[in-house]
């Protein structure tokens, strides 16, 4: 399985497969700071929403950390 490292964090994509910490996980949410979402809510600092398969939520607050799996 071949991985990438994010460029920007405009390029995660939800339901984007990375890896964090050795294991793997989707991507749920991806806060952009500046940017608002459709709720009205402006984040202050980019971080990732992550979710692996039984469920658990992991935030990841350096997007350089994650790795995309092709």
């Amino acid at each position: 399985m071949k991985t990438r490292q994010y460029h920007t964090v405009t390029h995660i994509g939800v339901s984007d497969t990375v890896e964090y910490q050795n294991s793997i996980y989707q991507v749920l949410i991806n806060y952009i700071s500046g940017e608002t979402d459709k709720t009205g809510y402006t984040p202050l600092f980019n971080r990732t929403i992550l979710i692996d398969e039984t469920g658990k939520r992991v935030t990841c607050h350096n997007y350089k950390l994650l790795r995309r799996l092709d």
